[in-house]
């Protein structure tokens, strides 16, 4: 079996995207301290990838080198007007519902998308989902639902523009997901990463610069340090891990693996903020953990994409 066998290539892919959920469930934790340090959500939108695509772009010239860094200019088009938009737009809307309703109401909106991603990846990228592929994307869905209303001390809160900016926030999640998974085998999974970065930190910077009075730096060298760290783990390593693994395997199953993200969330709330899970929320986490595994064990692949072979790291 060669390096760049189906099996071994979806078993690299749903590894990553597993390791990139990891590392983005401590995004509420770090958004929350950072609010508390004075960062309002429409600056950290803007600063969070800033930051970040500092340090990815060293990242990807260090795994692809120069190569990685190179794309042809239909290919900027494309990644820096539509990566940008869909990235950028997560970006404004996961920080603004995370401070209207706080992070668990956040991260229930927000995986909404992987049933999105399913019942769009069929039309969109001719990747037709099995029917045990969306029976696992609803016991996901509903395992986020159960894990978010089952922990303890904290009171999800769903009401006003909060939930629309949740909602937007899975939606544009869904969309940089089916994104990811056109762009990446066809311009490589850093160019994708760092370029739709880029792009979405243009879009953002236009967005909140000029339309937004709330735009403010950090006062002091301990949110800078607290923001640098966000962006290396959630930017730089988390989303340069999803993107490559997006070059592997199909969006349906990335999308779902992804949700182990609020299981992330929740041990660590537990650990570090005292916010420990009831009866419901342990059953949450076990649907989630069954519908991850789950879509790990799926051996039937979807059609890949018209493109370039998948490139890995």
């Amino acid at each position: 079996m060669t390096s760049r066998s189906p099996a071994r290539q979806r078993s690299l892919g749903y590894g990553e995207a597993l390791l990139a959920a990891v590392l983005w469930g401590s995004s509420g934790i770090f958004s929350v301290h950072l609010f508390a340090y004075g960062v309002p959500p429409q600056s950290l939108a803007l600063l969070r990838p800033a930051i970040g695509v500092v340090l990815l772009g060293l990242v990807v010239a260090a795994v692809h080198g120069r190569r990685g860094l190179r794309a042809p200019p239909r290919a900027l088009a494309v990644l820096l007007l539509g990566g940008g938009s869909v990235v950028g737009l997560f970006q404004l809307a996961y920080q603004m519902s995370i401070d209207a309703i706080g992070v668990p109401s956040t991260v229930a909106l927000v995986y909404l998308a992987p049933p999105i991603v399913v019942a769009a990846s069929g039309p969109l990228l001719g990747e037709w989902p099995t029917r045990r592929r969306a029976v696992l994307a609803a016991v996901t869905l509903g395992g986020v639902w159960l894990t978010v209303l089952g922990a303890d001390a904290v009171t999800p809160t769903f009401g006003g523009a909060g939930v629309a900016w949740g909602v937007l926030a899975g939606a544009s999640y869904a969309g940089y997901t089916l994104f990811g998974r056109y762009a990446t085998p066809r311009f490589g999974s850093g160019a994708t990463v760092l370029y739709s970065t880029i792009g979405a930190c243009a879009w953002l910077f236009v967005a909140l610069v000029f339309l937004s009075d709330d735009f403010v730096l950090p006062t002091s060298s301990g949110a800078w340090a607290l923001l640098a760290v966000f962006a290396l783990v959630t930017v730089a390593a988390a989303q340069f891990i999803f993107f490559d693994a997006l070059g592997r395997i199909e969006a349906s199953r990335a999308s779902i693996t992804s949700a182990a993200e609020p299981v992330v969330a929740a041990v660590l709330a537990t650990l570090l903020l005292s916010q420990g899970l009831g009866l419901t929320g342990w059953l949450g986490v076990a649907l989630v953990v069954a519908g991850v595994v789950g879509v790990g064990a799926d051996r039937r692949a979807a059609l890949p994409p018209v493109g370039e072979p998948p490139g890995g790291l």
